[in-house]
């Protein structure tokens, strides 16, 4: 399949065992990277306050779940820019440029795939 991607995404292990291990995706919207360093910082757990790094691998993205992209000077984990009107080459141009994105996975919940990376 054409411009289907493989990110990395931290999460917590309550988050892996309640969400991901089963693919009970929701209608929110998901931190990646295409950059396993990165993802290890995406691991924090806001109930206990520790990181816990855990990584998930997520393959067969397609590059309409891709809405939002973190540039290279950001200032807080909301700052990111705008994806969801791009057209393909855009995308593509970006995806090859940064390496942090927001994905919503729900439409898609039925072709990616989920591999536990590191737990």
């Amino acid at each position: 399949m054409d411009n289907m991607f493989e990110m990395y995404s931290g999460i917590s292990k309550e988050s892996y065992k309640n969400i991901w291990k089963d693919k009970k995706i929701t209608n929110r919207l998901t931190n990646v990277t295409s950059n396993f360093d990165t993802a290890l910082d995406f691991s924090y757990d806001f109930n206990n306050g520790i990181y816990n790094d855990t990584v998930i691998k997520i393959s067969n993205i397609p590059i309409d779940a891709f809405i939002g992209y973190r540039g290279e000077r950001y200032q807080n984990d909301d700052d990111y820019k705008d994806m969801s009107k791009m057209r393909i080459p855009r995308k593509l141009s970006v995806l090859n440029k940064y390496n942090m994105f927001i994905v919503n996975l729900y439409p898609f919940k039925d072709q990616i795939k989920i591999e536990l990376v590191k737990y």
